[in-house]
C-alpha cells in the first residue's frame, strides 16, 4: 500500500464525519468510546510523526517478515526517519503509533469523509 494511497481517506482537509473501530473494540468498550478513540486515532495519524509511522506501515505490510520482526524494524526505521526530521518521540509513543497504524492499513479503523 503506498503512502499516497493511504492518506487518500484521511487527507488534511477532509471533515471525519464517522471513524469506526473494529467489532471486538466496540463489544469491549461501547460505540461512543469506540467512535471518539476512532477519530483520536485518525487524528493521531494525520500528525507529522503519524504519516511517518503509517508510511513505514504501508510499507513493511506486504513484507515477508514476521509481525514481531515488522513491529521491530518499523520501531528502528521511525526512529531514524524522525530524528532526520528533528522530531524528537519516545520509543514508547512510536510503538503505540505502530499499533494504531497496523489497524489503519488492515482496515479495522476506518474514516468516512464528508
Amino acid at each position: 500500500m503506498s503512502f499516497s494511497s493511504v492518506f487518500k481517506g484521511i487527507g488534511h482537509g477532509i471533515k471525519v464525519v464517522f471513524a469506526g473501530a473494529a467489532h471486538g473494540f466496540v463489544a469491549l468498550f461501547g460505540s461512543d468510546v469506540a467512535k471518539q478513540f476512532a477519530a483520536a486515532s485518525i487524528a493521531l495519524l494525520k500528525s507529522a510523526i503519524g504519516a511517518i509511522v503509517t508510511k513505514v506501515v504501508g510499507e513493511l505490510a506486504t513484507s515477508d517478515l514476521s509481525s514481531n520482526a515488522k513491529r521491530e524494524e518499523a520501531v528502528v526505521q521511525i526512529l531514524a526517519f524522525a530524528a532526520q526530521q528533528g522530531i524528537t518521540v519516545a520509543e514508547s509513543e512510536v510503538r503505540m503509533l505502530i499499533e494504531i497504524a497496523v489497524q489503519f492499513v488492515k482496515g479495522k479503523l476506518t474514516v468516512t469523509p464528508a
